[in-house]
């Protein structure tokens, strides 16, 4: 297979993984649209979250154009089963948390919810976006830009995981901490790399 062949291939799923992206966006969005607050909890992270989104979706085609492949044709395809499953996980969490928003915000009928993934762990909804973006680094087949982007979306995700924690432990207290206490963020160890 020619290195031409293999760009345009490359070319190719980046564009598909964009699109796919970007009509997951348009569903939450017009799903939340008539809910979505701005809230000082969010402690900029947004902002961040959106600044890596485009830094990620940047690097990708960068490396895939200048650079030659250095992972497996099997990265990709573990890649693609990375995305499938965090739109799946994406869309159990949505289907279970009525209260599920893009933007950190707490309703007056707002409760903690615990049904489904919710029973194991805290954040689903942020476990979803950063195994699609894992999957979309392996898409690349370049170790640079799996790195990178893994990096930038583990270390946005982080400091969102951590304010939105700070805003429900100041609305539900003691309820919250209890819940907190029961189940992981994405894995238990994680909590020593939020308590660094």
């Amino acid at each position: 297979m020619s290195r031409e062949h293999v760009k345009n291939s490359k070319e190719k799923n980046y564009i598909l993984l964009a699109v796919l992206f970007y009509l997951e966006y348009r569903y939450e969005s017009s799903r939340t649209a008539t809910t979505l607050q701005t809230s000082a909890d969010d402690r900029g992270t947004t902002r961040l979250l959106l600044i890596m989104w485009f830094m990620s979706l940047i690097i990708a085609p960068f490396w895939i154009l200048f650079m030659a492949t250095t992972m497996s044709v099997v990265a990709g395809w573990v890649g693609l089963v990375f995305i499938v499953g965090g739109i799946s996980l994406l869309r159990w969490t949505t289907f279970v948390n009525p209260f599920y928003l893009r933007t950190m915000a707490t309703t007056d009928d707002h409760y903690i919810c615990t049904d489904g993934p919710y029973k194991a762990i805290r954040h689903p909804g942020y476990l979803a976006f950063l195994l699609a973006w894992v999957g979309f680094g392996l898409v690349t087949s370049n170790w640079i830009s799996f790195f990178m982007i893994t990096v930038l979306m583990t270390w946005a995700y982080i400091l969102r995981i951590q304010a939105e924690e700070q805003m429900m432990l100041d609305r539900f207290g003691v309820d919250y901490q209890q819940y907190m206490n029961e189940t992981y963020r994405y894995r238990k160890s994680t909590n020593n790399i939020l308590s660094q």
